[in-house]
């Protein structure tokens, strides 16, 4: 049975719908999920990545801990995922890089997301991937994190309408979804653009693919490009216990 585990980068309870996590797992397949208890409420700027990253990579080490299989970081703005591939063996998918990964494979993409201030951000991440001449454009549908659910048909409406906009200004051959929190959204959007729904990216949905297949692969991080962190001091931690435990200084052992 393979165990994976999608860590939710956010302090928001009960953002995640269990029944729709579960219905992510084909037969063999255990999903579990965390929020964190510290950080921020939701990740939509480079200030709540750097706030998400310690409860990320905490609750990555706690994962390999448990025995889980591989990690899926929920966030499309992937916080702290090099940090958390350095601190364990087991496979970290980011939904970002996984959905931009898979996107390329259709030519030109758009990514539609909640706040047109997140454009920044995923041109860099295009960038990083040397996937720049892939990405047509970022449209915002102007609705935080939080309200993708609260407010569901409008959100979908307005992903539509971006998507329309992609599609027809951009030329864009495939849609991402640049939240996460859009879980689900991909079929409406589909039958909206006339696309077939492998064109419509889910990133959840698709990172919690990744994750089985590098399992199966048997993929592990490669510990040349993220090696461990030394072992230092470091002060105000204490709450995250198993990033803790992994940086605290082995006892009589030298320490930068």
């Amino acid at each position: 049975m393979t165990h994976v585990r999608i860590i939710t980068p956010i302090i928001t309870k009960g953002f995640r719908d269990l029944e729709a996590i579960n219905a992510l797992a084909p037969a063999g397949v255990v999903l579990s999920q965390v929020t964190l208890e510290h950080g921020p409420a939701s990740v939509e700027s480079a200030v709540d990545e750097v706030l998400a990253g310690p409860g990320v990579v905490d609750a990555a080490c706690r994962a390999e801990a448990d025995k889980v299989d591989a990690v899926v970081i929920d966030c499309m703005l992937d916080p702290a995922l090099e940090a958390a591939r350095e601190a364990v063996s087991i496979p970290v998918i980011g939904c970002g890089e996984a959905a931009f990964t898979k996107a390329a494979g259709f030519g030109r993409f758009s990514v539609v997301t909640v706040l047109q201030r997140q454009e920044h951000a995923f041109k860099r991440l295009a960038g990083e991937l040397s996937l720049s001449a892939n990405l047509a454009s970022v449209v915002g549908i102007g609705m935080s994190v939080l309200a993708l659910e609260k407010s569901r048909e409008e959100a979908i409406s307005a992903t539509m309408k971006a998507g329309r906009l992609a599609r027809n200004r951009d030329e864009a051959c495939s849609i991402v979804f640049g939240c996460t929190g859009m879980l689900g959204y991909g079929p409406d959007t589909a039958d909206a653009l006339g696309w077939s729904e492998s064109r419509v990216i889910d990133p959840l949905k698709n990172a919690v693919t990744a994750a089985i297949q590098a399992v199966r692969g048997g993929q592990k991080p490669d510990k040349e490009r993220f090696p461990y962190p030394d072992r230092k001091l470091v002060s105000g931690f204490d709450a995250w216990t198993d990033l803790d435990e992994i940086m605290r200084p082995i006892s009589g052992a030298s320490v930068q």
